[in-house]
């Protein structure tokens, strides 16, 4: 590519070489016209003076030389010819005989003349004017012809060039004028071109240093005022760019301030899980991580499960809309495991117990967005005191729960043997009191012992292909009486082909707690109804009543301890059948939830099981039996 300096420089000398050019071939054509014109008037003027000096020399014609001589004509040709057009005198032939020379009235001024012609020139007749080649000569002459008073003509003949030589000096000048005209243009050019240079190279330098982070500078000084709009656009360019440099660096040091006073740890990624930066609680609880800028998680923090967190998070496709959508409709059918949210980030919670004994709850977060540079975002938290808070908390209620059954066994044999034996009708109804509040105790003591189990996984859940009639119809043996006495309706709807992996004691169990809450809530009469369909890897069950329903705010907590909605109808509840649901469906990989309004009753309590036709596909457990 040229430079901008040369196209200017070219383009001024090709319009100054075609301009020149133009206006020499038409100066040329125009000075040839103007000359020969010139020439013409010349001639026969001079015609007409050597025609009066003639006159006055006499009639003979050996007086053409000195005539020549007097006119101070010694390159013209004068001849005289006579009325007939024959030659008398020629100074072109000198001493030779002139009747040797053609006849000239044939010649175009000669008959010209004797037509009385005025010689192109307005000032009287007997005037002729010719531009032709000399038949004599052999050389291109101008002739003029001038009749005298004696009826003789007078011819004055001039060769062309001389007139040529004229011509040709004064295009010499005129072109010697052009180019210096052209050279003075390309001086102008180049002058001004260069001037332009250094303007577009000071612009060009104020927009270099704004694009390395001067945005202080500001265009001033611009070549014309063409470039102003250009120049108030950079000048705004730069105004906004600062002003969003200064934004972003506020926000930097504001996040940074942020990150830096958080009690937990947070850990920036990059996008193909390299460490980038730090907070301050992080570097305190691994020192390693202050200066590991580049580094993988697992070299400073000695976890492969945290590791392999990180590279799934950061390998999982961003949710667009449509699959978030489908995946907010298979979580409520209780289907999909994608760790993501409905915002589009993908998260996963783990929690770590390093080789020092500490325990860490970490959430990993991408954030969503399809640009691949963003990375991870892993926050960790310091659970240690709340693990040994939960567990302390756990082996108090087991050691409580256990050291109770004795007592409470006691109780209610000493309350039957006082039922027994007294026949008072009030110590009767004290002993059935004591009885029956012995017997909810003795039920809760129970629970706590089998939740204390659960939420310290002490023991194995064997696994095995399970049949879930089986356990339902378990559960439906245990809640027989209180079906009857309240004439509640059970519909099943549960395909022969539906077989989960599952421990067969623990799904009788969740299946008898989850009728037993349905029979507590729902009205005498109503129906009941347990469903099971296969969704993807999973079997989703359903335990609709139709009961009043659960109030909204009370959806995310009745799976907590002791937690109950209302006491209806007297029904005694310990508040703990719903935890046990929910720890034993998460042994088993599964989970649950409930929904009220639901689409198919006023409450559904729902929960996901693994299948066997998954289990089998997965390559695990080829003899059908695994332990959870």
């Amino acid at each position: 590519m040229f430079s901008f300096r040369t196209r200017i420089f070219c383009s001024v000398l090709a319009v100054a070489l075609l301009s020149i050019g133009i206006a020499v071939f038409y100066g040329k054509s125009w000075l040839e016209h103007s000359q020969l014109q010139a020439a013409r008037e010349r001639l026969l003027h001079e015609t007409r003076l050597a025609g009066v000096i003639l006159d006055k020399l006499g009639p003979d014609p050996d007086v053409l030389p000195e005539l020549a001589r007097i006119l101070n004509l010694p390159d013209e040709r004068l001849s005289l010819l006579d009325g007939k057009g024959n030659v008398l005198a020629d100074t072109a032939v000198g001493a030779q005989p002139v009747d040797r020379l053609d006849n000239h009235a044939d010649r175009p001024e000669v008959r010209e003349a004797l037509s009385g012609g005025d010689g192109a020139d307005g000032e009287g007749g007997g005037q002729g004017f010719a531009i032709r080649p000399s038949g004599t000569l052999d050389l291109p002459l101008a002739y003029a012809v001038t009749r005298l008073d004696d009826g003789r003509l007078l011819r004055l003949a001039v060769p062309l060039e001389n007139l040529k030589r004229q011509i040709e000096s004064r295009l010499t000048v005129f072109s010697q004028i052009g180019l210096i005209t052209v050279a003075l243009s390309l001086l102008l050019a180049m002058l001004l071109s260069g001037a332009l240079r250094r303007s577009l190279s000071q612009m060009v330098g104020v927009v270099e240093a704004i694009s390395l982070g001067n945005f202080q500078r500001r265009l001033r000084r611009i070549p014309g005022s063409e470039f102003a709009p250009l120049a108030d656009a950079v000048n705004r360019m730069a105004e906004n760019i600062e002003e969003h440099v200064r934004a972003a660096a506020d926000q930097t040091a504001q996040l940074e301030s942020i990150l830096d006073t958080m009690s937990d740890g947070v850990l920036v990624l990059g996008p193909h899980g390299h460490i980038r930066r730090c907070n301050r609680a992080l570097a305190g609880e691994f020192p390693a991580a202050a200066t590991a800028q580049g580094a993988q998680v697992v070299e400073i923090i000695p976890s492969p499960e945290l590791q392999k967190a990180v590279d799934e998070v950061l390998a999982a496709p961003a949710p667009s809309s449509a699959s978030q959508s489908a995946s907010h409709d298979a979580s409520r059918s209780g289907s999909g495991s994608e760790p993501g949210d409905e915002n589009g980030r993908v998260q996963r919670h783990l929690h770590l117990t390093l080789p020092s004994g500490q325990v860490m709850s970490v959430c990993l977060s991408r954030p969503a967005g399809p640009d691949s540079h963003l990375g991870a975002v892993a926050v960790f938290h310091d659970i240690t005191e709340l693990v040994r808070l939960e567990r302390v908390r756990r082996d108090f209620v087991a050691n409580v729960s256990h050291e109770l059954r004795t007592p409470l066994t006691a109780i209610q044999g000493y309350a039957e043997t006082l039922i027994s034996l007294d026949t008072s009708l009030e110590c009767r109804r004290f002993g059935e009191i004591i009885l029956k509040n012995g017997a909810y105790l003795t039920r809760m003591v129970g629970d706590l012992l089998a939740l204390a189990r659960l939420e310290g996984k002490t023991g194995s859940l064997e696994l095995a292909p399970t049949d879930p009639r089986e356990a339902l119809a378990q559960a439906k043996g245990m809640c027989r009486e209180v079906l009857e006495r309240r004439n509640l309706h059970l519909n099943v709807d549960m395909p022969e082909q539906c077989r989960v992996m599952a421990s067969l004691p623990h799904l009788a169990q969740v299946f008898r707690n989850l009728l037993e809450n349905a029979c507590r809530y729902a009205p005498e009469g109503g129906n009941i109804r347990v469903t099971a369909h296969p969704v993807g890897n999973e079997v989703v069950f359903r335990v609709v009543d139709d009961g009043p329903g659960i109030p909204a705010a009370d959806l995310d907590r009745i799976f907590e301890r002791f937690y109950q909605v209302e006491r209806h109808r007297g029904q005694a509840s310990t508040g703990l059948g719903l935890a046990i649901c929910k720890h034993i469906v998460e042994r088993h990989g599964g989970r649950i939830r409930a929904e009220s309004p639901a689409p198919d009753g006023s409450t559904a309590l729902v929960f996901t099981l693994g299948s066997v036709e998954s289990e089998h596909r997965s390559g695990e457990n080829p003899d059908g039996a695994a332990k959870a």
